[in-house]
């Protein structure tokens, strides 16, 4: 018997051994893989058991197969469960006798093993789990045989097999565990070397007194030692000069009195000669008591972050020097109209409200402010409430508009959205352009001379007033003016009193008119005159009348007197129902008759073409 027991053991103790040996050598297979491996060699562990069986009582022989199956199955899962009680049942089969009793063992330390597994679920072994699985095993058998042999088991005589299961499952399960766990170790290990190996940084350890103990393969390479294992034993001295080293270490001294980690950067010269700039955290290392044993130094090349940055402040400063140089203003608002930046020139350009234009202001209140303040332009048709919507309005959308100050200036304000939801405005001084645009307006449509509307503006102010009379069924009376023997005066006077003339008479044609009438030069000494509005049919009469009386009034030149007079031809719609052209002909017509029947008169068309004359 106990030749047989030992034999039992011996076979535990060899699985044991030979799965530690092959758990390095399978540990790059899959888990399935693995689980296989592992049922295979627990089959042939209880194959080898149930070859070496021993007599527990007299012609009563037993085994350790009910521990190495239960762990197979408790460790490996279905798949060593599987191997492990085929291969058992395959050999009872062979040996023959009560086959379904000892078939019915098999089949319950599978169903054991396969029980634990799927309660653990995945999660790690602890002992605490075998011992109670091994409690199952026995107790599971005891009961079995029970059912098995009532006539011929007795406590007394399973004793010494229940002792010896459950003392083979224990053993094997703790092996197993403690197995696992150094596979476990041992993978972790593998990952954080692998991890450390591949850090394009520095990473190293060192004593006490700064020898290196470990480091990585980007340490030796920074160093220019031939490989990590170089380092170790070595120090900062073996390989900097020694300025450079002492700083180091003074370094690290002060990581170890304090205790806590630290970030430096750091200048230092390699070995090799090259320039470089690290980051380095020194964090000190501690045993179980807290007392420190150890320092880690990580490093990190930033000298090309430290060269971007360079170059990025330097480019900051000419930016900033662009921007606080610009001609234009420029403004940039969040899209909920909160001032984020705005450059010098902008605040230069609005000096009421300078103060407020400042980053965090709300555009709403730097334009109240600037109304209150009598800086903007302020429309009267609209409230102030309406007029900073609009714009507010204006601010969020892309486009361009010109705005007013009370000090005459005019700004254009150009309105880009970016990116991220921002308004970016600039703001450009356009009061010289603004003023030689209505300079070039003023004269491509006022007369130089005399300052009169020119012929291009009568003719667009006269088509203009003609539909508005059509549309609103009022008049609109349309006077043609020439001077008369104006040459006489050019010839005998000259251009210069020509001139002067001519100005006087424009002058007195515009006060004898009303506001909102038009006096225009349409050239030489000939002017017109457009009268709108509810007039009626003796109103251009008695205008002719007033404008004779002021045309003729002496015109004092130095020593010369200028009698002038003028001649007058006139028509009105819609008492005459023609358009713009046959309106200025029939005027021009009148003033033809005028002239006719002797000058310093006017005339009225008559739409019968019959003209009634009257003189002044």
């Amino acid at each position: 018997m106990w030749e047989s027991l030992a034999a039992n053991l011996a076979v535990i103790l060899a699985l044991l051994v030979g799965w530690t040996s092959a758990s390095e050598r399978v540990a790059g297979f899959s888990a399935t893989t693995q689980k296989i491996l592992f049922g295979l060699l627990m089959a042939v562990g209880t194959l080898g058991s149930m070859m070496m069986a021993y007599e527990f009582a007299p012609g009563r022989y037993t085994d350790l197969r009910m521990a190495i199956i239960t762990l197979a199955g408790f460790f490996g899962g279905l798949p060593a469960a599987l191997l492990a009680g085929t291969a058992a049942l395959l050999y009872r089969a062979y040996l023959g006798g009560a086959f379904l009793a000892g078939a019915s063992f098999i089949v319950l330390a599978m169903a054991i093993g396969l029980a634990g597994y799927a309660l653990r679920r995945g999660k790690p072994v602890m002992l605490a789990h075998v011992v109670l699985l091994a409690f199952a095993v026995v107790g599971a058998t005891l009961g079995l045989m029970k059912l098995a042999f009532p006539s011929f088991v007795t406590m007394t005589a399973l004793w010494i097999p229940s002792f010896y299961t459950f003392s083979a499952t224990l053993l094997l399960g703790a092996v197993l565990i403690l197995e696992a766990r150094r596979r476990e170790l041992l993978t972790s290990s593998a990952y954080y070397q692998s991890m450390v190996n591949a850090l394009p940084d520095c990473l190293n350890i060192k004593d006490l007194d700064g020898r290196f103990l470990a480091a990585n393969p980007a340490t030796s390479v920074l160093m220019d030692s031939a490989s990590p294992q170089d380092l170790v034993g070595k120090t900062d001295f073996d390989f900097y000069t020694r300025e450079i080293a002492e700083g180091f270490r003074q370094d690290e001294i002060a990581v170890l009195k304090g205790g806590e980690n630290r970030i430096l950067e750091q200048h230092i010269l390699l070995p090799n000669g090259v320039s470089r700039f690290v980051s380095t955290l020194k964090a000190p290392v501690r045993d179980a008591s807290g007392k420190i044993f150890a320092l880690i130094t990580w490093n990190r090349d930033i000298t090309e972050q430290k060269r971007a940055q360079a170059k990025l402040e330097e480019m900051q400063v000419y930016l900033d020097l662009a921007l606080e140089n610009m001609h234009d203003g420029l403004a940039i608002y969040d899209p909920n109209g909160l001032l984020v930046f705005c450059n010098a020139r902008y605040r230069e350009m609005f000096p009421r409200t300078a103060h407020l234009r400042r980053p965090g202001a709300n555009f709403a209140d730097i334009i109240k402010a600037a109304i209150a303040l009598g800086e903007e332009q302020f429309p009267g048709n609209e409230s102030i409430d309406d007029y900073v919507l609009r714009k507010l309005h204006a601010l969020r959308e892309e486009g361009a508009e010109m705005i007013g100050l009370e000090d005459g200036k005019t700004y254009a304000l150009r309105t880009t959205i970016l990116a991220n939801g921002c308004s970016l405005r600039i703001v450009s001084d356009a009061t010289e352009q603004q003023r030689l645009q209505n300079t070039l307006s003023y004269q491509a449509f006022h007369d130089p001379l005399t300052g009169l509307a020119n012929r291009a503006k009568f003719h667009r102010e006269f088509m203009r007033r003609l539909d508005e009379a059509r549309t609103e069924q009022t008049e609109l009376t349309v006077m043609v003016l020439d001077l008369d023997r104006f040459k006489e005066v050019n010839d005998n006077f000259g251009h210069e009193a020509g001139d002067k003339l001519l100005v006087e008479v424009a002058r007195r044609l515009e006060s004898t008119v009303r506001q909102g009438d038009l006096v225009a030069r349409l050239g030489g000494d000939e002017f017109a005159i457009l009268l709108s509005g509810g007039i009626g049919r003796s109103d251009p009469a008695q205008l002719a009348e007033r404008i004779l009386k002021a045309v003729s009034q002496p015109l004092n030149l130095g020593d010369t007197t200028l009698l002038s007079g003028i001649s007058i031809g006139y028509t009105t719609y819609p008492f005459d129902n023609s358009d713009l052209s046959g309106l200025l002909r029939h005027a021009d017509q009148a003033l033809y008759f005028a002239k006719a029947r002797g000058r310093r008169t006017y005339q009225r068309y008559d739409s019968g073409e019959q003209i009634r004359s009257e003189s002044a």
